[in-house]
């Protein structure tokens, strides 16, 4: 008898068995009457029929009755337990006999949830052999001495978690932030970004009529990847009777997903520069999303690794070992057996920081995108090689900002440098720096709208964009 693995992600959710992932499915579904659709099948169905479609439900799980009724369904729950019900079948076609399934969890799945979660799978059949948090499963191995961030997404959240090894194992150590936006909310941005540009360019609104909403939804993410490929790009839509243009700029629909990656770009940060900086991973289902990759790379000033669909279920069958008690199976597992790659296949690919845009980062000479002063009470700051010393008695040598002597602040609290043509925090503290609300790990590299925070002040670190000092 065979163990399979499902990650319960409504956004992908991935079966995995020993031959490898065996379905990847979005968490859609359908129902016309006396018809009902789920997954792939019912997605391609909604673009045409979005009032028959039901989206979400694996992430508002819950037994209260539907906002819209739909035949034989009563609540969220008895939609995911419908869709449960497909994928357990297509196991069990495909592998016979099963002796168990993993559930892997995304991080940060509330604990009423997860027990729903847990009844629906096993009314539709499902016999469970334990629960393991996805970014544990997801990375099979983390260098010792050194963080691992492991970024997914929900169709409502994004989740950050940071792993760590020890005893021979992946730990996660802590969830760094739990938010949006969700792939819901970047799918939004895409389109949004592409009917502003046809707007802009014909003012014409693709979103206006359904047959145009439908075709863009349609090409968006085949659009979206050329722009990444090859940089702009002329589109067209046929909404008789004229022919709507527009054209899309790479630069400007990274931009667009920077800002709404922004806030959770800002809290990993200071874990992506000097020595231990972290390696950074993103789930495959976050990676399909065109251009979150390529952001968060841009954002953190580092290559991040972006994971293959079903890595998740694919690590949990791999490494996870059923356990004898009947209670033990529903303790979701936080940590899972390293694996030696040394060698091995690499299940990453990786995207670099973003070559094309202006850059923070060159050989010496600032770049356009690096910050020039710290501003504090009404005066700024140039920030330069020699350093902007912060503390109550600050070291000598370089530019010095002297603060009072208070709760927090610490003599030579920390330095703000020009490094290589990047600005970079240093923290010297006892008490600990603050970035963007996130505290810094020894150090961090700064862009123009941080605000690095020293006990209870604040310091906001500007870029000169011309000559003037606007």
């Amino acid at each position: 008898m065979a163990l399979v693995a499902l990650e319960v992600n409504g956004a992908a959710l991935a079966g995995a068995t020993a031959a490898g992932v065996l379905f990847n499915e979005p968490g859609v579904a359908l129902v016309q009457g006396r018809r009902v659709a789920f997954g792939r099948e019912a997605a391609e169905e909604a673009r045409r029929d979005p009032a028959s479609s039901y989206r979400n439900y694996w992430e508002l799980l819950s037994d209260e009755p539907l906002p819209r009724p739909a035949r034989g369904f009563r609540s969220y729950a008895d939609l995911a337990h419908g869709q449960m019900q497909g994928l357990w079948k297509r196991f069990r076609d495909s592998v016979g006999d099963i002796s168990g399934v993993v559930l892997v969890i995304p991080a940060g799945v509330a604990e009423d949830r997860l027990a729903l979660l847990l009844g629906i799978a096993e009314e539709a059949g499902l016999p469970v052999a334990g629960l393991v948090e996805s970014g544990v499963a997801a990375v099979r191995s983390v260098p010792e001495g050194r963080a691992c961030l492991h970024i997914e997404a929900t169709a409502e959240r994004l989740a950050v978690s940071r792993l760590i090894a020890g005893d021979g194992r992946v730990r996660r150590e802590e969830i760094l932030f739990d938010g949006r936006p969700g792939l819901r909310h970047l799918r939004a941005a895409m389109t949004g970004y592409v009917a502003g540009r046809f707007v802009a360019g014909s003012r014409f609104d693709p979103l206006d009529l359904p047959a145009t909403e439908h075709e863009l939804s349609g090409q968006l993410d085949t659009w979206l990847q050329a722009v990444l490929s090859g940089g702009d790009l002329r589109i067209e839509l046929e909404a008789a009777p004229v022919t709507a243009t527009a054209v899309l700029g790479r630069d400007v629909f990274l931009a667009s997903i920077e800002r709404l990656l922004g806030a959770a770009g800002n809290r990993l940060r200071s874990w992506c520069t000097g020595p231990g900086a972290a390696d950074i991973y993103l789930s495959g289902a976050l990676a399909d999303v065109p251009g979150c990759a390529e952001a968060f790379a841009r954002l953190l000033a580092t290559g991040v690794q972006v994971l293959p669909a079903g890595a998740a279920a694919l690590g949990a069958l791999e490494r996870f070992s059923p356990v004898a008690g009947a209670r033990d199976r529903y303790v979701l597992l936080k940590s899972l057996p390293a694996v030696d790659t040394a060698g091995g296949p690499d299940t990453a690919s990786t995207a670099g920081p973003d070559a094309g845009a202006p850059s923070a980062i060159g050989g010496g000479e600032r770049g356009e995108r690096t910050p020039t002063h710290v501003v504090f009470g009404g005066r700024a700051w140039r920030i330069g090689a020699e350093g902007l010393h912060l503390g109550s008695a600050p070291q000598a040598g370089g530019l010095s900002i002297v603060l009072s002597p208070q709760g927090g602040v610490s003599r030579n609290h920390c330095t703000v440098v020009l490094e290589n043509g990047q600005v970079v925090l240093h923290d010297h503290s006892r008490y600990g720096t603050s970035l963007n609300g996130a505290p810094v790990a020894d150090s961090a590299p700064l862009r123009g709208g941080d605000v690095v925070g020293v006990g209870p002040l604040e310091f906001l670190i500007a870029r000169e964009v011309g000559g003037d000092g606007s």
